[in-house]
């Protein structure tokens, strides 16, 4: 695999007439330098399965190409107005749903959607209650802490590693980064913590943060507080956060691990 980054001169379209009609290219947003990768949760996901694809799969080949969503390049508007977009072929696919099902009926070695409606439906609402709160829709915080709660006992009842057994699915690639951005930004904006005492949760975490997949695809610390900071932050603050050395929030607390088979 290669990442590319986009600069003004790149035309995405030369894309579809690559010489290897097998690799797939994957758009993201860029970060803050216009190159690096940028924090949204969307894009997260897709970048981690294809990443688990290729560690499956020797003869997958991907690259991931960065664009600049304040101004992206009119060759990439021409094919797409929003991002993750998957390019393979003829194929330009920009909804995480049909990617998911192109990648896993495309390449089926290590298929990761699994239906499980009951692990589905308890993490359903965890991060639009994130999205209400860090976006002042809503200032009751004990609305996230109650649907972390639900993800916590869920965890710890049904006694597994991942939240649909011990293998990982999409639901993982889905939930991971969007527990991420709620972990650091709502602890750097709204200095609200994940709870210490919700140990299954955090032990799911930790072992998102054992994953190179996971770790390789994940933006810093600064690029989620970007992506969430409200715009009457002191220049500043928003002058340190993009001059700061990157950081990556992935240790977990001092807690006692539930015991998974």
């Amino acid at each position: 695999m290669t990442e590319d980054s986009e600069d003004e001169q790149f035309d995405p379209r030369t894309l579809l007439n690559d010489e290897d009609d097998h690799k797939v290219h994957l758009f993201i947003k860029a970060g803050r330098d216009g190159r690096s990768k940028g924090a949204c949760p969307f894009c997260h996901d897709v970048f981690l399965k294809l990443l688990i694809k290729c560690e499956a799969d020797n003869d997958f080949s991907f690259d991931v190409i960065t664009i600049n969503c304040k101004n992206p390049p009119k060759e990439f508007r021409e094919i797409s107005k929003k991002l993750p977009t998957l390019v393979h072929g003829d194929t330009v696919l920009n909804d995480v749903d049909d990617i998911e099902d192109y990648l896993d009926s495309s390449f089926p070695n290590n298929k990761l959607s699994l239906k499980d409606p009951e692990a589905f439906k308890i993490q359903s609402n965890v991060f639009t209650r994130f999205t209400y709160l860090i976006k002042d829709v809503t200032n009751n915080s004990q609305l996230l802490i109650d649907e972390l709660d639900k993800i916590n006992t869920f965890l710890r009842h049904r006694g597994t590693k991942y939240m649909c057994g011990n293998e990982i699915t999409s639901l993982d690639c889905s939930l991971w980064p969007k527990l991420q951005h709620i972990r650091v930004a709502a602890h750097y904006i709204l200095h609200l913590s994940i709870p210490t005492e919700f140990s299954a949760l955090w032990h799911y975490l930790g072992s998102a943060y054992e994953h190179e997949a996971f770790v390789k695809s994940c933006p810093s610390d600064q690029e989620i507080v970007l992506h969430w900071i409200r715009r009457e932050a002191s220049p500043k603050e928003y002058l340190q956060l993009t001059k700061e050395e990157p950081k990556y929030s992935l240790d977990i607390p001092s807690i006692d691990y539930v015991h998974y088979k």
